[in-house]
């Protein structure tokens, strides 16, 4: 389901405001969790084979923002946040550009 697709203008998104605005609109702990779902689900109508690479992001970035939040030191702060940065950039690089870098690789060296 792409933003401008039919299915996604006149039933998904007046579906997600409809019940984030009338049903959960004084709980904000629901709306939250709401929104995640249908994020999840979104994004697994158009790629659902990387589903699982998103759910464990999500699962990472939760543990290392918690760690950051609970810490005293500065110093484990900036460790967490730059392990966490480096793990965000690794799955990006992996799972969107490997492949392009190994083809530019293959064609420059003639392998």
């Amino acid at each position: 389901m792409l933003f401008s697709s039919a299915v996604f203008l006149f039933v998904f998104l007046p579906f997600t405001i409809l019940i984030y605005h009338t049903i959960l609109k004084n709980n904000r702990k629901l709306q939250n969790i709401f929104l995640c779902v249908l994020s999840i689900l979104f994004y697994a109508w158009g790629e659902p084979a990387f589903v699982f690479v998103m759910l464990l992001s999500i699962v990472a970035n939760y543990f290392f923002g918690k760690y950051i939040a609970e810490s005293n030191s500065q110093q484990k702060k900036k460790i967490v946040l730059a392990i966490s940065v480096v793990v965000n950039l690794s799955l990006l690089f992996v799972f969107k550009y490997l492949s392009y870098t190994i083809e530019n690789i293959n064609y420059f060296t003639g392998t």
